[in-house]
């Protein structure tokens, strides 16, 4: 799939008959590009995504991510519960995730798609100055292409600039992430990298109650503030566009090269899946 590749936002339910709700509730918005999807968080389109695919696939990629808090059949209070399932597209995750291994995903598409696990130390020496502990190895897993590690970069750049996580901005620097709720707002996040550093933070309370209206914008403060701090000194930077990844006019209710008369855009492509019908 491309970011130009487009899903229907309309009525959709799951497997099991349920409705897929967006988080708006101001009808549909009928046919949306997948940097749209990304961009405003639609459920629907993301959960059609991961349909497609298959939640098998979106699985195996997480674990990839690093993600070990992931079950596949376990029993819960005489229930077997799985997150191969189609609500894993928006967090319906049986024991949710651990920050750190949040945060080391965000990192691994800043990376360029190379996951290194993360760790909380890097060298220790004893009084002598010995080394005891050497964690400082840097070698990483290449999970994703570095073409698609951009894509989704650039997807998520609209996210900060134009879409759900714009209260994060700090000067000119170049920032791509993503806001996280769920229902009812019990949890709030959102997860983001420049091209120096990738931070996530998770606002919450330990008894699951639900976050007032007055703090829900409290975990974008808290990444501004931090991020803000940790780059002063740094000048603006772009996110590095590897040499895979080319521009294309593109019809925009297709994804698809344009005839005479449709409505165009310009989007990114990985060179392999440039579109070659109309």
């Amino acid at each position: 799939m491309t970011l130009a590749d487009v899903e229907v936002d309309g009525p959709f339910n799951y497997d099991n008959g349920r409705p897929v709700s967006n988080w708006y509730s101001s009808g549909y918005r009928g046919i949306c590009s997948l940097r749209d999807g990304i961009r405003d968080s639609l459920n629907i389109v993301t959960v059609k995504v991961l349909t497609q695919i298959t939640p098998r696939l979106g699985y195996e990629y997480l674990q990839k991510f690093g993600f070990t808090t992931l079950v596949d059949g376990v029993e819960k209070n005489g229930k077997i519960f799985s997150d191969v399932q189609q609500a894993l597209a928006l967090g319906g995750i049986t024991y949710g995730v651990k920050n750190i291994e949040l945060n080391a995903s965000y990192a691994t598409i800043a990376n360029g798609g190379q996951y290194i696990r993360p760790k909380l130390y890097t060298i220790v020496k004893d009084h002598d100055g010995n080394v005891i502990l050497d964690n400082t190895s840097t070698e990483g897993t290449q999970v994703i292409k570095p073409s698609t590690a951009f894509l989704l970069t650039s997807a998520m750049q609209d996210v900060v600039t134009s879409g759900t996580g714009t209260a994060v901005n700090f000067g000119g620097m170049s920032i791509a992430g993503k806001t996280g709720t769920t229902s009812d707002y019990n949890d709030i996040w959102f997860s983001g990298y420049t091209p120096y550093y990738t931070c996530a933070v998770w606002s919450g309370y330990d008894n699951n109650e639900k976050i007032p209206e007055d703090a829900r914008n409290f975990h974008k403060n808290l990444w501004k503030k931090v991020m803000t701090r940790i780059h002063e000194g740094l000048e603006d930077r772009d996110f590095d566009m590897p040499s895979s990844v080319e521009k294309a006019s593109v019809c925009a209710e297709t994804g698809l090269l344009p005839r005479s008369g449709c409505p165009t855009i310009t989007e990114y492509f990985d060179i392999s899946s440039l579109p070659t019908e109309y």
